[in-house]
């Protein structure tokens, strides 16, 4: 995941989710598809909390 992006890792997750909601999903692929999507999650928060750690300390230099 070191080369992935926000946009990719979401549109991965919507991949994920219309496949398992559209019951295309083998039970035995099932447990894997849920693995990359918990990574892909924590992938996507780790990413917007920097984001917006780094929008609030830019926000902060502007008004010093």
């Amino acid at each position: 995941m070191e080369n992935m992006t926000y946009t990719v890792a979401v549109a991965r997750l919507e991949e994920i989710m219309t496949a398992v909601q559209d019951g295309r999903v083998d039970i035995d692929e099932l447990s894997g598809l849920l693995k990359e999507a918990t990574e892909l999650l924590h992938f996507c928060n780790d990413r917007l909390y920097k984001v917006d750690e780094e929008v609030k300390r830019l926000l902060d230099e502007m008004e010093g």
